[in-house]
């Protein structure tokens, strides 16, 4: 199980960056001793995107903490963490200054780490129930925070701008708001990889789903509350939806069984 380990240290670490994000984004704008300030100004918009962010912070802490991992379900995991502190966090910002979000890629990348190579448990012995994700509800929410990660990091424009005239744009663009969504776009990146590579069972998801409903509501109630308590039709409000879906299903409806007690070690 993580309980202790280094997974379990990661979640943590995690959970205090997810809390910072949430409840003290003017940490952002601040030298904190050897840390130098993120970005030039808080902003209605960055007060949404750090709330957002906090959210999947939260759940990439609660699946590192929930899910014993192994051989086989921390490979891609791994991979989103590694690639999201390299693409978003590590480079080339931390090249020129350490920040904050500096110090949260650096967690990801060595929880990254200790999924990947060094898993605590077995691997979880193949059976007749043993069934992988590829095709049912977890893996269409990974493909579809694919997408979404992917326009955060390489092709922010469509948050800026209205669509169809019925869209509404989600942000004001600015630097700090394209910085703070790439690091977004990398959290999804990670999320997208759990969902895609991990067996969920009735135990694994509980965490993980409990992280994207808060994930889920915080972001839509932010949004909602900018909105001066009008619903107005975002782009946002579709990605709360699938990170909504994708909980309950790793929530409630998994698609693998409790493995047998004799190995539950390995699950």
């Amino acid at each position: 199980m993580a309980h202790g380990n280094f997974s379990d240290l990661a979640a943590l670490a995690l959970i205090a960056a997810a809390w910072q994000c949430a409840w003290r984004p003017d940490l952002f704008t601040q030298d904190l001793g050897p840390l130098k300030a993120t970005f030039s100004k808080q902003s209605p918009d960055m007060a949404r995107l750090c709330t957002f962010a906090g959210g999947l912070l939260f759940t990439v802490a609660l699946t590192f903490s929930g899910v014993k991992w192994n051989p086989a379900n921390g490979k891609m995991a791994g991979l989103g963490c590694f690639l999201s502190a390299i693409w978003c966090t590590l480079y080339p910002d931390a090249l020129q200054r350490f920040t904050l979000l500096s110090l949260y890629g650096v967690v990801i990348f060595l929880g990254g780490v200790h999924i990947f190579m060094f898993p605590s448990n077995p691997l979880t012995p193949k059976g007749p129930n043993s069934k992988n994700n590829h095709g049912n509800m977890s893996d269409k929410v990974a493909m579809f925070l694919l997408v979404i990660s992917s326009l955060m990091i390489w092709y922010p424009d469509p948050y800026f701008q209205d669509i169809g005239g019925v869209i509404k744009a989600d942000f004001t663009k600015s630097d700090d708001v394209q910085a703070m969504l790439k690091f977004c776009g990398g959290l999804l990146f990670t999320i997208a990889m759990m969902f895609s590579g991990i067996k969920w069972n009735p135990t694994n998801g509980k965490m993980a789903g409990i992280g994207l409903f808060v994930c889920a509501g915080s972001a839509a109630y932010s949004t909602f509350n900018a909105d001066g308590g009008v619903f107005v039709p975002r782009l946002f409000y579709a990605y709360v939806a699938a990170l909504f879906v994708g909980g309950l299903h790793v929530f409630a409806f998994p698609s693998n069984p409790m493995p047998p007690k004799g190995d539950k070690k390995a699950e």
